[in-house]
């Protein structure tokens, strides 16, 4: 008897655990970054938590506008509700002693997130 509820209770939880696994979607980042005012700016980065992104490698912005607005597009596909990143100028992390920027996905598929270089919102 005590064997039969064993597995009657195993059974039962083996159908409720794929229930607490968050669904996975496809998530889009509009990145905007603004350097104005900032001296030699060569290149402009992006790292952060999840693939694409990386800690170790930066994720090269475009410009928009010349020494001054920068843009990337992410997609990740993920089953979290929040990012980490970190931007980069020439190689160097901003914000060095501070937490990672938190980007909250919004509920569609794409978000626009608007920052200034070492600026915490």
């Amino acid at each position: 008897m005590k064997r039969c509820n064993a597995f009657i209770l195993l059974a039962l939880a083996g159908l409720l655990l794929p229930g607490c696994v968050q669904k996975a979607t496809d998530k889009t980042v509009v990145y905007l970054l603004d350097v104005s005012g900032l001296p030699n700016v060569q290149k402009v980065g992006l790292r952060g938590r999840d693939k694409p992104l990386s800690w170790d490698q930066d994720l090269e912005l475009m410009s928009m506008v010349k020494d001054s607005l920068y843009r990337a597009v992410v997609t990740t596909h993920t089953g979290y509700l929040i990012t980490e990143v970190k931007f980069t100028i020439n190689g160097e992390f901003e914000l060095k002693e501070a937490d990672n920027r938190r980007i909250e996905f919004g509920p569609g598929d794409t978000t626009v997130y608007r920052a200034r270089f070492n600026v915490r919102e």
